[in-house]
């Protein structure tokens, strides 16, 4: 390991509806568990977009561990997809309504 502190950061979509601090703080939750996670500096979320098919947050986190930044990304979202699931909070999918028109002839 490198040693050095370093700031990532996780991103997640939620339903539209959703308690937005209730999401927040199951996030930073997630974050605080972690042990591979840094103490040094306190994990924040940011509410990033109303975008098209969910409420968009980035849960920014620290850590002196970069050589395993993909597992350590992997451990928050299983933890953050199981908090959610136990707290009602959906994770949606894409949805788009297609509208067709039956051209007469």
């Amino acid at each position: 390991q490198n040693g050095r502190l370093i700031i990532e950061s996780v991103k997640v979509g939620v339903a539209y509806g959703s308690d937005v601090e209730k999401v927040e703080k199951l996030l930073i939750e997630a974050a605080v568990e972690n042990t591979k996670v840094s103490k040094a500096k306190t994990p924040s979320v940011l509410f990033n977009n109303f975008g098209d098919s969910s409420l968009e947050f980035i849960l920014r986190f620290s850590t002196t561990q970069s050589f395993i930044l993909p597992v350590i990304k992997s451990e928050l979202r299983f933890a953050i997809d199981k908090k959610f699931r136990e707290n009602n909070i959906q994770i949606p999918f894409p949805q788009r309504d297609i509208h067709i028109i039956e051209n007469k002839k």
